[in-house]
Parts: structure tokens; C-alpha cells; sequence
């Protein structure tokens, strides 16, 4: 399988569809240029360990459309740890009209994202130096997002309280889990609901499959219930 080929867009068109996503050749078009340009620099700067064009497509395009339906056309988004840019190039190109936030602590997989970006030639779009922690003490970031993405935590607990002042009150979290045991999302529910995050939050699990991959997959979805 070739980047870019008809088999390889195909591949990405069918899985999309599955979750309500119709992508255009223009979608199909930016997202080989953005693989082209993720393999050429993966060959001299360590951006991801998954370099096949199959794996590509299924564990870095679609999984990162999974939560597509999450994100509203116009709204502020902000993806935590996007390291190649995912999830939140596929959603920017994607979703219309959308202010995307990519943000990263190593400088060279951000340097990866702001030349992407000019490639791609997208608007509405900045790639940021910083941790999280950082960028939330940066004048005008606070409340500012209404849609939070992170595939780079695998602990919820910081990943919550240091984003959730940057989140608009309507606004939503959206963290990329694998499995995911009963206990450790009762225990999430209990501390969601009792306010151990500083707000009373919901949470929600939505799961989903990718087509050709056993491993389980959850989306964790957290707002504001107050």
C-alpha cells in the first residue's frame, strides 16, 4: 500500500463513514501530504514509531476522526501532546472553520507541526512550544476552548485539573484511552461527580473499532455538569 494511492484513501474513506464522517478528495489530498511530510521527517527526527502506510491511515488518521462528531464547526480547539499532529490536523483540515491549537513540549516535533501547517497551507492554525501546565498560564487562554483533545495522556487526573481552566463552561474534554477497566471508570465517575477535579464534571465513554485492529479503544468525553 502506497500513501496517497486509491487504496490507501479508501481505506480511510471506509472507516470514516462508519462514524457518520464523509471525507472529499481536498480531505484526502491534504491528509497524504501531511503523511508524505510525517515520514520523510520521522527518517531524521523521531516523530512515531508507526511508519507503515496501512498503520498510518488506520492508528493516526482515523483514530484521530473518531471524536469528529464531538467537535462543532467554528470552535476553538486545543490538542495536548500532538507530537505528529494528531489528532488535531485531521480535525482541523475536517471539521470546517475550526481555530486549532496544537501544542507540544518537544520543540522539534513542533517545528514538524508549524512546517505542516505551511504545507498544507491551513488558517486558523498555531503550533505552541509549551506544556500544558505552561500554556495555561499564558495571558488569554483562559476559557478559551470549547473542545480539549489529548491522545498523549494515559492518566486522566492531571490531564483534567490543568486543562480545565483553559475550557470554555460549555465546553468539553476529550482524552483517547485503550482499555479501560469497570473499577478505573467507576473511579473516574466518583471523583467526575464528587468534585475532586475543583467543578462537579460529567463523563461519558464512548467506545469504538477500527476495521483490521483488535485493540479496544475508548473516547473519555468530559464537561461541566455545573
Amino acid at each position: 500500500m502506497i500513501i496517497g494511492s486509491a487504496e490507501w484513501s479508501q481505506l480511510i474513506i471506509d472507516g470514516a463513514a462508519a462514524w457518520g464522517v464523509a471525507l472529499r478528495p481536498d480531505h484526502l489530498r491534504l491528509f497524504a501530504c501531511h503523511a508524505l511530510e510525517l515520514v520523510k521527517w520521522n527518517a531524521v527526527t523521531n516523530l512515531t514509531a508507526i511508519t507503515q502506510p496501512e498503520d498510518i491511515a488506520r492508528n493516526h488518521f482515523l483514530d484521530s476522526l473518531a471524536p469528529a462528531g464531538l467537535v462543532a464547526p467554528g470552535s476553538h480547539l486545543l490538542d495536548v501532546g500532538s507530537g505528529g499532529g494528531f489528532p488535531g490536523l485531521p480535525l482541523h483540515i475536517v471539521v470546517p472553520s475550526l481555530h486549532t491549537t496544537l501544542l507540544d513540549a518537544a520543540r522539534k516535533k513542533v517545528s514538524f507541526l508549524r512546517h505542516v501547517a505551511r504545507k498544507l497551507d491551513l488558517k486558523d492554525i498555531e503550533a505552541v512550544h509549551a506544556r500544558l501546565e505552561g500554556l495555561a498560564h499564558q495571558p488569554g487562554r483562559g476559557r478559551q476552548y470549547d473542545v480539549i483533545v489529548s491522545r498523549a495522556f494515559s492518566a486522566l487526573d492531571p490531564f483534567v485539573r490543568t486543562a480545565l481552566p483553559m475550557l470554555k463552561p460549555s465546553g468539553r474534554m476529550v482524552a483517547f484511552k485503550g482499555a479501560i477497566s469497570r473499577a478505573e471508570l467507576q473511579g473516574l465517575r466518583d471523583a467526575a461527580g464528587g468534585g475532586a477535579f475543583g467543578a462537579v464534571l460529567s463523563l461519558e465513554v464512548q467506545r469504538y473499532a477500527i476495521a483490521g485492529l483488535k485493540s479496544e479503544r475508548a473516547l473519555l468525553i468530559i464537561g461541566r455538569s455545573t
